[in-house]
């Protein structure tokens, strides 16, 4: 009773695909997104990004100093300085995390260069100055920056060759 239930509606789907093309040469769904990608606005070192709270303004690429970031042979060190205000007009308070990622994807996290670097607490439209240092494998060439805090919507920096550092001459 069962095989000739499964044989019927077997038959039945087949016969169904066999009179509608679109059922057989459907394109697939494509997933939007990666894993877990986050939700951001993006733009370029030159750009004032706004993702709703806060506002990122004023970005730059340097060599970092010394005291940043203690690069070993064959890496480079750079520091990522911008200008964040608060967009709200309610206070702001959070510290905000780096990675900048290569054209394959991979992913170099920044750290703090103190310990008010990456922190900020803005009252509504004050700003602060933020730098947070990367050390760079030599092969490692950066094509963004993803920029998060936690509170908001992430901010994407798009870089072009022309943004990097050049790069120390031995």
């Amino acid at each position: 009773m069962i095989t000739r239930l499964l044989l019927t509606a077997a038959l039945t789907f087949g016969a169904l695909s066999m009179s509608s093309p679109a059922l057989v040469n459907a394109a697939p769904t494509p997933i939007p997104g990666g894993a877990n990608q986050l939700k951001g606005v993006t733009g370029g070192l030159s750009s004032t990004l706004f993702n709703g709270k806060m506002r990122i303004r004023q970005m730059q690429l340097r060599p970092a100093t010394a005291t940043e970031a203690s690069p070993a042979a064959g890496q480079t060190a750079v520091a990522f300085v911008y200008l964040v205000s608060n967009g709200t007009s309610a206070a702001r308070s959070g510290n905000f995390t780096a990675s900048m990622v290569d054209s394959d994807g991979v992913a170099v996290n920044g750290h703090s260069t103190n310990v008010y670097s990456a922190y900020y607490s803005l009252q509504p439209g004050v700003p602060a100055r933020g730098t947070i240092a990367f050390v760079l494998d030599g092969g490692f060439t950066p094509v963004k920056i993803l920029l998060t805090d936690g509170n908001g919507p992430a901010f994407r920096i798009n870089l072009k060759p022309t943004d990097l550092p050049a790069k120390p001459t031995p």
